[in-house]
């Protein structure tokens, strides 16, 4: 998309206006607005985005000699495990209040596969995302910020063994590349078999994040404006 920022910070408006529409496509699919009944789709915007943001700061960081593993998953951990914690915590509180034992117990649960970041594996193992059961969990939305820590805990590993062969973002590029595709086989492969475990795992999944990955590590410099306004329209089409 065009590059649209704050000139102090280099905060990205477009990136966070996309934000905007897939978490009111997500929330208008859940309220079951007519019309939105492809809204969850906007989870796969998400990733898309989370694989964009984070693959630039770890080439980024290699190109300029600070890359520490620790760093970047600690920042990652400052940035997700505090707001997470709060609402398991204002969840089970409520939850205290107004669930039957049975219910509480569930609720306890699968805070705490929350927390551990692998509640997609549980609720793939339980039931599936579209099943009327599932509506009635309240840490439903983890599965995908599940699906986005695993991915970053393995996409540094990736980038830097790329950079430890060849210098550079080619290796990387070709790299991300096979794995993408890879991915994407494997989810046009089980999703007619198992639905449910291609759309809450991560194998099934990076495919999403590794495009955005793609996207970061690939010049735009020669891209004239005119014709990034267009492929941002474009996109925003397509996601409608």
């Amino acid at each position: 998309s065009g590059i649209c920022m704050y000139p102090t910070t280099g905060f990205r408006l477009d990136i966070n206006g996309l934000r905007a529409w897939a978490v009111i496509a997500v929330l208008l699919y859940h309220f079951e607005i007519p019309g939105f009944a492809g809204g969850f789709a906007g989870v796969d915007v998400f990733f898309v985005i989370s694989g964009f943001l984070m693959t630039g700061i770890v080439q980024r960081e290699l190109e300029e000699g600070s890359f520490k593993f620790l760093d970047f998953w600690s920042a990652r951990a400052r940035r997700i495990i505090p707001a997470l914690l709060a609402l398991c915590v204002t969840l089970l509180l409520l939850g205290w209040l107004a669930l039957p034992p049975s219910d509480y117990k569930s609720l306890a649960s699968h805070a705490v596969y929350s927390l551990l970041f692998i509640s997609n594996i549980e609720y793939w193992l339980s039931a599936g995302y579209f099943d009327s059961t599932s509506h009635e969990k309240w840490l439903l939305h983890t599965w995908s910020l599940s699906v986005e820590w695993q991915f970053y805990l393995i996409l540094p590993i990736i980038l830097w063994t790329a950079w430890k062969i060849k210098r550079g973002t080619s290796t990387q590029q070709w790299t991300l590349t096979v794995i993408l595709l890879t991915s994407l086989l494997a989810a046009l492969l089980l999703t007619p078999r198992d639905g449910t475990a291609s759309f809450y795992l991560l194998h099934t999944r990076a495919w999403e994040l590794l495009a955005g990955g793609i996207l970061s590590s690939t010049s735009h410099s020669h891209v004239p404006e005119k014709f990034r306004k267009t492929l941002s329209l474009t996109g925003l089409t397509l996601i409608a």
